[in-house]
C-alpha cells in the first residue's frame, strides 16, 4: 500500500511539473488543437537533444528546424493535411537523481481549428521520438492524458 502511494505522488507531481512548464509566447490560442507530452530518459539531454535534432532535419522539408539549442529546439511542421502548420517546442531538462533527461514536449496548430484533430499534434511529437529511435532509449517514458493532448486517444500514428 505504500508503495502504490508513493507511486501515486510521484505520478501527480511529474503531471504538476508538466503543468507548471513556462509556456512560449506562441502558445495556442483559445481555438486551435494542441498537445503536450512529457518524456523521461536515463540518458544526458545532450545526446536526446542531437538526436531529435538530427531526426527534425533528415524530414526537411516537411520539418523545419527554427532553433536547436541542448536544451530548447523549436520546429515547424507542415503537411498536405495540415498547410498551415503546427509548432513543436522541446524543452529538455537534467534530471537529478538519475543523470537523464526530462523533456517537456509540446505540439500545437497554427491554424484556428476544430480541437479534436484526429491526434495530429500527438503524432508529430510521437513520429519524432520514434524516428530518432529515442523509444528504445534507456528509462524511456512518456507521460500524458487527454487533457493535455488533445484527441490523444484517437491518434493512430504513422510515420
Amino acid at each position: 500500500m505504500r508503495t502504490l502511494l508513493l507511486a501515486s505522488a510521484l505520478l501527480a507531481g511529474l503531471f504538476v511539473s508538466l503543468a507548471a512548464v513556462p509556456v512560449p509566447d506562441t502558445a495556442p490560442g483559445p481555438y486551435r488543437a494542441f498537445c503536450k507530452t512529457m518524456w523521461l530518459f536515463a540518458t544526458p539531454c545532450a545526446e536526446i537533444s542531437t538526436k531529435l535534432v538530427q531526426q527534425i532535419q533528415a524530414w526537411s522539408p516537411q520539418y523545419t528546424l527554427l532553433l536547436g539549442l541542448p536544451t530548447y529546439i523549436k520546429a515547424n511542421h507542415t503537411s498536405l493535411s495540415s498547410p498551415e502548420g503546427e509548432n513543436i517546442i522541446l524543452i529538455l531538462n537534467p534530471t537529478v537523481l538519475s543523470a537523464g533527461c526530462r523533456v517537456t514536449a509540446m505540439s500545437f496548430s497554427l491554424a484556428f481549428t476544430s480541437l479534436l484533430d484526429g491526434g495530429l499534434n500527438y503524432c508529430n511529437l510521437n513520429n519524432l521520438v520514434s524516428a530518432s529511435g529515442l523509444t528504445s532509449a534507456p528509462g524511456f517514458m512518456e507521460m500524458t492524458n487527454e487533457w493535455a493532448c488533445l484527441s490523444y486517444g484517437l491518434a493512430t500514428c504513422k510515420a
